[in-house]
């Protein structure tokens, strides 16, 4: 892809949350991409959450994860009124922008970043109502690590929304969002993807023959796990069960004790670095359908188990994922049991959705997609001039025309 060397942001701000760790995630993804394409380019990242100060973000962090663990069906309730009532998400996307546009006006006042990118929904609440309110006409990107797209994502005033799905519009609900929407790369760090599943299983110590099934619950370890554990142990045909409790300390000790007995065909992580090298060595990775995991396993790419899935946007994601080949639903522990089975001795179903995330990554390069927001940039920036602006066209022209393929080839 055509690139703009002339122009190109000197500083980046990167707006997320620790609300789990996707959206951190996506983050670091795109400082990694943006130090390789603009090596001078200093990165700044701010935790939304932290706006309102750390006890507020420590409290927010709780009072979702409790919900999601015990009163799972009212975030359901809440995300299927935001997705279908174009009042009601209004009104939470106006409270959401003021409550933090406020205090991210301040932030932002006193660095003057170059360039925003968002990979949290409030975050880019907070810039839209910054951009009304104050005036605040520094490019603006969203970009959105989640297989579905709720309208808490898009805002008229961002300049692009980065989205992993070609018909994310129909489920944004905002009038002339295909203007803004880019089909991006998955926002993961390299390594996914760079090793054979025989050099990761023996850089791990795992048997080279077994069907080796990967579960998380992401960095907070949510789920069903220990129970989707056990059952698959008690498996005929056996398979081999690698867990990532995350930073889920119960249930990390819960799943050492089952592992004591289970014969060397359990093996238990907590919050590791590895998981490119996991889920290389994988056949399955068995995820609750939210959440960077499942990018991370598309880029592998391994196909995907979404187990039990969350309330709201894990449920959304895993129906975009099951439309298009890249995920099985398994709703509770026997489904679990039956699609891992149906995995293990079907090898046709196997590779088809292993060819299913092979064609979905092909051609999705995230430093790409930062050549998309640097050609943006370029068109944006008051210092063009004559030829610069004539090579920023022709980026222009080019990321449009490399979008239009990317959607077609989701088609």
């Amino acid at each position: 892809m055509t690139v703009v060397d002339d122009n190109v942001p000197g500083s980046v701000l990167i707006i997320s949350a620790e609300m789990g760790e996707g959206h951190n995630a996506a983050a670091s993804a795109l400082t990694e991409a943006i130090a390789e394409s603009w090596p001078r380019c200093t990165v700044e990242k701010l935790d939304t959450m932290e706006l309102h100060g750390a006890r507020f973000a420590r409290a927010a962090r709780w009072a979702y994860g409790f919900q999601l663990k015990a009163a799972p069906w009212t975030y359901e309730m809440f995300y299927d009124r935001l997705s279908r009532s174009d009042r009601f998400a209004g009104r939470a996307k106006s409270a959401v922008g003021s409550f933090f546009g406020r205090r991210l006006a301040k932030v932002i006042d006193s660095r003057q970043p170059d360039l925003v990118i968002s990979t949290y929904p409030f975050g880019s609440a907070a810039l839209d109502w910054m951009s009304e309110k104050k005036g605040f006409s520094t490019l603006m990107v969203t970009y959105c690590p989640a297989f579905h797209v709720h309208p808490l994502w898009v805002y008229p005033r961002i300049d692009l929304h980065f989205v992993m799905y070609d018909t994310a519009a129909e489920h944004a609900r905002m009038r002339g969002f295909e203007e803004t929407m880019r089909v991006g790369a998955p926002p993961v760090r390299r390594g996914f993807g760079a090793l054979t599943r025989g050099e990761a299983r023996e850089f791990l110590g795992l048997p080279a023959d077994a069907f080796v099934v990967m579960m998380t619950g992401g960095a907070w370890g949510l789920g069903d796990i220990a129970a989707g554990v056990e059952a698959l142990l008690k498996m005929e045909p056996p398979v081999h069960v690698v867990t990532v409790c995350g930073k889920n300390a119960t249930l990390e000790a819960e799943l050492r004790t089952v592992a004591a007995d289970a014969g060397g065909r359990l093996v238990v992580y907590g919050y590791v670095s590895t998981m490119p090298e996991l889920m290389a060595a994988s056949n399955v990775v068995v995820t609750n359908g939210a959440g960077v995991t499942v990018l991370e396993a598309l880029r592998t790419p391994r196909p995907v188990v979404a187990f039990a899935p969350l309330a709201g946007h894990g449920t959304a994601s895993t129906t975009e994922m099951v439309r298009r080949n890249l995920a099985v639903e398994a709703r509770d522990v026997p489904g679990l049991v039956d699609q891992i089975r149906r995995l293990n001795t079907d090898p046709d179903l196997l590779h088809t959705m292993e060819l299913a995330g092979e064609s979905w990554v092909e051609g999705r390069d995230l430093r790409r997609s930062i050549g998309e927001i640097q050609a943006m940039y370029a068109l944006r920036s008051g210092a063009l001039n004559g030829t610069n602006a004539d090579r920023a066209e022709g980026a222009r022209v080019e990321a449009e025309g490399t979008n239009t393929d990317n959607v077609a080839a989701q088609g």
